[in-house]
């Protein structure tokens, strides 16, 4: 399992946190949270997550189980 605070990169940490429903924390580039929600979907380029697109490379994912 994930722990609190862990960054996402890889596909199979997307899909841990996709086949779990564990929510993920989105920050973009300066840092600042832009979200929390669940990932529904992802590919190389984007991750869905709450009905919004982020770009993998302009935003950083941060595991975020029991919130």
């Amino acid at each position: 399992m994930r722990d609190q605070g862990d960054v996402l990169i890889y596909d199979s940490h997307f899909l841990y946190h996709l086949k779990q429903t564990v929510p993920v924390q989105v920050y973009d580039q300066t840092g600042a949270h832009v979200g929390i929600g669940h990932v529904a979907r992802f590919n190389e380029h984007f991750v869905e997550i709450d009905n919004t697109l982020y770009n993998r490379l302009r935003f950083t994912f941060v595991s975020c189980p029991g919130y």
